[in-house]
């Protein structure tokens, strides 16, 4: 698993709305360990792939800059991708 840490600058007020109408495009099934975090200013997102494959062909593919565009949302300042070493949800990992 590869977790992916967006940080997209701007005013939450504003980005929020744009972020619900983005991740009500995503089917839930491939939303398998995904934060979303109010910054003072903007929005810093955790999202998770399987592989850092996948992770790679979303970005290079074009869905995500289409996701972004569609919803009006800014191109992440900083964008980093880790290999997952251990995640819990609701005291399971």
């Amino acid at each position: 698993m590869h977790a992916s840490i967006w940080r997209l600058h701007g005013d939450p007020k504003e980005l929020l709305p744009r972020y619900d109408a983005l991740v009500a495009d995503i089917p839930r099934e491939n939303m398998r360990l995904h934060l979303c975090l109010r910054a003072p200013d903007g929005l810093v997102i955790v999202d998770t792939c399987p592989s850092r494959q996948v992770f790679e062909s979303f970005i290079a593919g074009g869905a995500f800059r289409a996701l972004l565009e569609r919803h009006g949302l800014p191109e992440p300042e900083q964008l980093e991708d880790f290999p997952v070493h251990r995640a819990f949800v609701d005291g399971r990992g």
